[in-house]
């Protein structure tokens, strides 16, 4: 399952078989575990769930619907995909960073990016975290092999272009939803 991307020409293209696109797939699949276990644990504490559901309902199906698109065929698919998964860990991972930079200059920053990370334990957060990292990480570097193998890597870029920028787009409207009905409790 894991050498399922066909090219769409006769070019052969081996990031299939890359350790960084595996590496990708299981910090996906990670991020997806560790979703489901704060869901689970919000769910156990607020006994109603609508409180998890409101939580973990937007990252769940969000990385779901990322761990779906890195086992999709296709090249143009698995470069959308790893653009998602750049900015997706891009997003998540500002506001951590700049927490522990502990600057008084970014404080503006952190007020923006806040309520992206879903309410986890500490454990979870850092597993998160972690697993966001290696996702961001493995993303560019296996869509730079990819680009490079590939002939005509255009359509490739333009699609990891448009995975990023889908991320960032819906990030801006839950913002806008957010600020819109008073807070940026997302």
């Amino acid at each position: 399952m894991f050498d399922s991307v066909l090219p769409s020409g006769s070019e052969p293209i081996s990031v299939v078989s890359s350790q960084w696109l595996r590496a990708a797939r299981c910090s996906a699949l990670i991020c997806v575990i560790a979703l489901g276990l704060g869901f689970v644990a919000e769910v156990a504490a607020d006994r109603n769930g609508v409180g998890a559901l409101i939580s973990f309902g937007r990252w769940g199906s969000f990385s779901l619907a990322l761990l779906f698109l890195l086992f999709r065929r296709g090249k143009n698919s698995l470069a959308f995909a790893l653009g998602l998964g750049a900015a997706t860990a891009l997003i998540a991972l500002l506001p951590v960073a700049l927490m522990l930079t502990r600057s008084r200059h970014l404080l503006f920053f952190i007020a923006v990016f806040s309520g992206i990370l879903p309410p986890f334990s500490n454990l979870l957060l850092g597993l998160f975290s972690i697993s966001l990292a290696m996702l961001g990480l493995s993303s560019i570097v296996a869509f730079q092999k990819m680009a490079h193998e590939a002939n005509g890597s255009g359509n490739l870029r333009w699609a990891f272009r448009g995975g990023m920028c889908c991320a960032l787009v819906v990030w801006l409207m839950f913002m806008a939803l957010g600020l819109s009905f008073g807070g940026f409790g997302m």
